[in-house]
């Protein structure tokens, strides 16, 4: 796909004021005197969400702590989260086809292990789970429109373990050599999650749009690009491998295999491009861009762990050929601003409104067409 991108969102300093620890080097933020309930009812609520979405999308994933969120409240944070940094005007929060099964709030997914065992068909006392590995994942990748920010509160918090691991997909594109990274940009993938798809054809499971009009069909099988754009930082993030990624495209079976354990020894052999976030107490919230990272759960915890998710249905992901990876930015950042030229063929960039832009050409569908306004991303 070759869209073309208007450049990234800039921070107004409207957290100037919080304190922030960063909980590595390139990943992870911890906010520990922000109250998201309080934000909700400042006239500043809207310009700090939209820095929060920022530091987010830049950071991978935030967490706040000693917060008193609802599920209303915690719903509202990630609509206006999402929808302040360019969500597609007509996406909402993502709908749980399977809400109507369990009771739950339609958009806040209740998570307890043991469901999850139930509905995935894991035997704790049987199965020996010797590759954890495999579990790194992106949420909802198999629709096409997946989620751009994702959320987990804790509502029971175990009394040791559970805690919730991130990698980077910005490093995971950066770790590659030149010749690796042009290769995996020439790639798609299918996604799919089979028993997912089997437990939403039970009878009685919502059959409505999940969050976004393109999210209707219930194969539950999408393809999209190996690597992606952000299009809050404009970086380059690798969007495959692990968990629900079925395979790459028009490669064969033993070229997929060699392509999936790539990404997920990239991860298990570089552990300074993942974080771990700890659960302290219950109310304590973790966001993350899930364009940006990939995460996993830590299946050893003792006592009752009790969480609620709530995603917003973002993008449909694309490549753009005027964006550039994490360490270029960098790099850019350090030197003095250069003209990056449109390749020939693409035409210049044209804006729609204060930051939108024209994309030409794509991989399906001819030229494409995505604005940026504060309603949010619209593809035409």
């Amino acid at each position: 796909m070759s869209t073309t991108w208007a450049g990234p969102l800039k921070q107004t300093g409207a957290l100037a004021g919080y304190k922030q620890k960063l909980i590595s080097p390139g990943l992870g933020s911890d906010f520990t005197d922000l109250d998201l309930v309080e934000v909700l009812k400042s006239p500043e609520r809207d310009a700090i969400l939209r820095d929060l979405a920022i530091t987010i999308s830049e950071r991978g994933v935030a967490v706040f702590r000693h917060q008193e969120l609802d599920n209303e409240t915690h719903k509202e944070v990630v609509n206006r989260i999402a929808a302040l940094s360019g969500r597609p005007k007509d996406n909402t929060l993502m709908t749980n086809a399977l809400y109507p099964l369990y009771g739950d709030d339609p958009q806040v997914i209740t998570l307890i292990p043991e469901r999850v065992a139930e509905r995935y068909g894991y035997k704790s006392s049987t199965a020996k789970r010797q590759n954890h590995a495999h579990e790194w994942h992106s949420d909802m990748s198999f629709e096409e429109n997946p989620s751009d920010y994702s959320s987990l509160r804790l509502g029971e918090v175990p009394e040791t373990g559970g805690d919730t691991m991130y990698a980077s997909c910005y490093d995971l594109y950066d770790r590659l050599s030149e010749p690796f990274q042009k290769l995996m940009e020439s790639l798609t993938v299918t996604w799919g999650d089979p028993h997912y798809t089997k437990a939403c054809g039970s009878e009685g499971t919502y059959r409505g749009p999940r969050g976004s009009p393109a999210n209707v069909d219930f194969s539950f099988d999408a393809t999209h690009p190996a690597v992606r754009t952000n299009p809050v930082t404009g970086w380059k993030a690798i969007f495959a491998g692990g968990m629900h990624c079925q395979q790459f495209n028009g490669v064969t079976e033993e070229e997929n295999t060699i392509l999936m354990n790539m990404i997920e020894q990239l991860i298990v052999r570089n552990h300074d491009i993942t974080t771990r976030v700890r659960w302290e107490e219950p109310g304590d919230i973790a966001i993350w861009d899930n364009r940006a990272v990939k995460h996993v759960p830590t299946r050893n915890h003792v006592g009752k762990r009790k969480g609620y998710r709530v995603l917003s249905a973002g993008e449909k992901p694309f490549l753009a050929a005027n964006s550039t990876s994490r360490e270029e930015a960098k790099t850019a950042k350090a030197e003095p601003a250069k003209v990056k030229p449109v390749p020939a063929g693409q035409g210049p960039l044209e804006m729609n409104g204060a930051n939108g832009f024209v994309g030409h050409g794509a991989a399906t569908n001819g030229t494409s067409t995505i604005g940026i306004s504060s309603n949010g991303i619209s593809v035409h």
